[in-house]
């Protein structure tokens, strides 16, 4: 097929069949939240944090609003497993030094074709860190993105530049929360012009500017410890401060607390021991009765109640039975997909293996106990299998999340009840007494930063 009048020699028009496969992948796996506000027309550098290998180009192109071309490393075209999908995907090739037996004189015509796309309004997205990596922190900036677009600049050609900041709850946990923060415009007017005269330091200015507004959009914490332990701080203080649960607001809780930790970390360890010390008491003191964070706020009218248990126990005749049925259908599928993931090289890696390796698994099995009706019963029969299967993964998956979130509100609804009101008061001042050491810290940390 030719490229179109807009596509960079080299490289391949996107499908948007493809991307149409990764956002159906994304929403499958991850629960999405888009924050910031809409991206504008025209020539477009969207630059990001890079935490979850493949994943990250299908949740910003998901979430992005129009269609975006990525740059991507050069062997991925060549021997990855994913090639046929991301030549397809309208990706544009980097020659990392890194990558053995690539030739990196070649990268002349990813410049080429990304000057040829943001000429053409196209949008495109860079990962200006350089690899994929799950430290949990902004990684110094390759300066390529700043040489793009001041290039472009001084050509008369200006460029957008938004940050994308990629946080994700648990990198490869099945329906955990994903986030994609679309930032404002990076503005970098006043480098155009020293670019012509001073080429490295305009380039490094504009990358620092960069870098400095993503990490404004990151929570930036190691995930594997401290990300669990952020989380478990946040939700103590919303419910303790009656805080919104706007994503964009949990955001900011977040980055504040692990900027909390990590600056106690380095200057007053001591402190943070304390810290963690009280918040591990309370939280083991919920878990002996089994209850959550704002559970304890739950004041619930006998009005309330009764509808609630008429609506529920309602939808749970029929939310019940399905969410039994895709349990059992899919048991054997989803238990392999859970090894699959942990054979992953790296954790970063694993929720692309989870994703690819799950659809070929749940494919492999539908197609299996399709084509057995069908030989049984005909080939209509096996159709309809086929497609009945394919909506009760779907389905399934949707009630048994909505019926394991009504059994914990009536499970932590007859434990209040049963729950004495002296030791209900107790878990809340407790909770409290941690919320305002959190508040000490948080102001702690703002006074030693200003001066």
């Amino acid at each position: 097929m030719p490229a179109s009048p807009s596509t960079p020699t080299g490289t391949t028009a996107p499908r948007a069949w493809v991307w149409g496969l990764a956002r159906l992948a994304v929403y499958a796996y991850y629960r999405v939240d888009r924050i910031g506000g809409v991206l504008p027309d025209g020539a477009l550098l969207l630059v990001a944090n890079h935490p979850n290998t493949l994943i990250d180009p299908a949740v910003i192109q998901t979430t992005a609003g129009r269609r975006v071309r990525f740059l991507a490393k050069s062997t991925l075209f060549a021997w990855h497993p994913l090639s046929p999908l991301i030549r397809r995907s309208g990706a544009i090739p980097v020659y990392r030094k890194m990558d053995p037996g690539v030739d990196t004189s070649r990268n002349v015509e990813m410049f080429s074709a990304v000057a040829a796309s943001l000429s053409a309004g196209e949008a495109i997205c860079l990962f200006p860190e350089g690899t994929s990596h799950a430290h949990g922190r902004l990684e110094p900036l390759r300066t390529g993105a700043a040489r793009m677009v001041l290039n472009s600049g001084a050509a008369g050609h200006p460029v957008t530049i938004v940050p994308v900041g990629l946080n994700f709850d648990a990198l490869a946990r099945f329906r955990s929360r994903a986030s994609a923060v679309f930032g404002r415009p990076v503005d970098y007017a006043d480098l155009v012009e020293r670019y012509g005269h001073d080429e490295a330091a305009a380039v490094r200015a504009l990358t620092d500017r960069i870098e400095q507004r993503l990490k404004r959009l990151m929570v930036e914490a190691e995930p594997r410890h401290d990300l669990p332990i952020v989380e478990r701080i946040d939700r103590l203080y919303a419910a303790a401060r009656g805080a919104s649960r706007d994503a964009r607001e949990r955001l900011g809780r977040r980055r504040l607390i692990a900027a909390g930790m990590a600056r106690l970390r380095e200057q007053d360890p001591a402190r943070l021991a304390e810290l963690m010390r009280l918040v591990e008491e309370h939280l083991a003191s919920l878990a002996r009765f089994g209850l959550r964070e704002r559970d304890l706020d739950h004041r619930i009218p006998a009005a309330e109640v009764v509808r609630f248990a008429l609506r529920e126990g309602l939808l749970a005749l029929i939310l019940g039975p399905l969410a039994l049925a895709s349990i059992v259908v899919f048991a054997a599928p989803y238990w392999l997909t859970d090894r699959i993931g942990r054979w992953a090289p790296n954790l970063q890696s694993r929720a692309v293996w989870q994703i690819i390796g799950g659809g070929l698994l749940h494919g492999a099995w539908i197609a299996t106990i399709a084509s057995l009706a069908g030989a049984q019963a005909g080939t209509a029969t096996g159709v309809a299998t086929g497609f009945g299967l394919v909506a009760l993964a779907a389905l399934g998956t949707l009630a048994v999340e909505r019926e394991s979130a009504v059994w914990r509100t009536t499970r932590a609804f007859f434990t209040l009840r049963r729950m004495p009101l002296r030791a209900r008061g107790a878990l809340r001042r407790r909770r409290a007494a941690v919320a305002n050491v959190l508040d000490d810290v948080r102001a702690w940390v703002e006074r030693t930063t200003r001066y």
